[in-house]
């Protein structure tokens, strides 16, 4: 069966040593992300990874909605866009494709609580469950080992992030997940090696 692997590379939510996304365009939409900025109300927000990054780390660019004083906001049930909302928007062939795919998610650090995090998303929107025992969610390092990389809260917000935001591109595809010893360039760059001669399953 032929194998197709779908990558999310840590730095597509992550800026390189030194930038800082309160004063760099780190995603490039440059005056079209300006506009759409200013179209939405502004609400307070927290990082969840301090900032900026030295040279040669990445940094999660995850924020959390908080109060005036800084305390996050808990919302009774999900709000937003969901996984269906997200497939019209892009034209994604979802509820049809991605059956013996593999989604690849490169980030640092361990989340402990990665497996249970993406079910109860996925449980919430009505996907079917991913998990280790059935096959389709697989975490190793970056060595693609078992031994995994100390825990970080911050990363593991943005790894709870990504995990939902494959499940809701495309709900059949597997999930790989790799966690590099750090955020330093050199682990994810090895991490992505990792990911890219992994044999998927």
């Amino acid at each position: 069966m032929k194998k197709i692997l779908c990558c999310a590379a840590v730095l597509s939510s992550a800026a390189c040593g030194g930038t800082d996304p309160s004063t760099t365009q780190a995603t490039g939409l440059g005056e079209t992300e300006s506009a759409l900025r200013g179209s939405v109300p502004a609400f307070a927000s927290i990082p969840v990874c301090p900032g900026p990054a030295v040279d040669g780390d990445a940094r999660c660019h995850s924020h959390v909605r908080s109060d005036e004083r800084g305390v996050p906001l808990a919302a009774t049930g999900p709000s937003g866009y969901g996984p269906k909302d997200l497939q019209v928007a892009y034209g994604l062939p979802s509820s049809s494709a991605g059956g013996g795919q593999t989604f690849a998610i490169v980030d640092a650090y361990d989340d402990p609580n990665a497996e249970a995090d993406l079910n109860t998303y996925r449980s919430t929107f009505g996907l079917s469950a991913c998990t280790t025992a059935n096959g389709c969610f697989r975490k190793v390092n970056q060595d693609g080992g078992t031994r995994l990389p100390r825990g970080n809260q911050g990363w593991a917000l943005e790894i709870s992030l990504d995990l939902a935001m494959a499940s809701a591109i495309c709900p059949n595809c597997k999930i790989l997940l790799v966690e590099a010893s750090s955020a330093t360039l050199a682990n994810l760059t090895a991490e992505a090696s990792t990911r890219a001669r992994r044999p998927t399953s």
